[in-house]
């Protein structure tokens, strides 16, 4: 605060009167920031938006990638029985996308958080098996529950507690 000072004569006395004074430069650098309470109440609110969001987020991240892995197991096995027609047999996933049936990502193993395998059977000309495992399947961060498996039967499958089989469910 600013001290005003003045001095007056009066009646042959000399006064001298020292008051506190308002200062308007100092009265509008206080109206141009924030106090400490008003941005703890942001933080405050933000945090808990961000308490909310991040699971609901997380948990259709982990949903989209289940779809997307039943999606791939479809695309393999129709990818495997095209292979069949046109070469005989079945095949490895690898050779798959060497020969542009599937996406190379696809074709490499790894796609949308899943892992996926695809082998041919015992009798290559009869039969094959495509399983898809989450890449991460544990914790907050994980990339799925579901397991799928497929096969010539083109019946996919899914199994919540660990590798699907030809005994699992269908999706529906």
């Amino acid at each position: 605060m600013a001290i005003d000072t003045t001095t007056r004569q009066d009646q042959g006395f000399e006064m001298t009167i020292t008051r506190q004074g308002h200062n308007p430069r100092l009265a509008e650098a206080k109206q141009k920031g924030f106090s400490l309470l008003e941005l703890l109440i942001v933080l405050t609110i933000m945090l808990i938006v961000a308490a909310v969001a991040v699971p609901n987020y997380m948990g259709s991240r982990a949903r989209a990638n289940e779809a997307a892995a039943a999606a791939s197991v479809r695309a393999i096995i129709s990818a495997q029985n095209l292979y069949r027609n046109t070469h005989g047999n079945y095949t490895e996933l690898i050779t798959l996308g060497g020969d542009f049936l599937t996406d190379q990502k696809l074709a490499s193993g790894s796609k949308s958080g899943y892992n996926y395998v695809s082998d041919p059977g015992v009798a290559v000309a009869l039969n094959f098996s495509v399983e898809a495992t989450p890449a991460l399947s544990l914790g907050p961060s994980r990339t799925g529950v579901r397991h799928y498996y497929g096969d010539e039967s083109a019946v996919v499958r899914f199994n919540l507690t660990g590798s699907a089989s030809s005994s699992s469910p269908p999706i529906q």
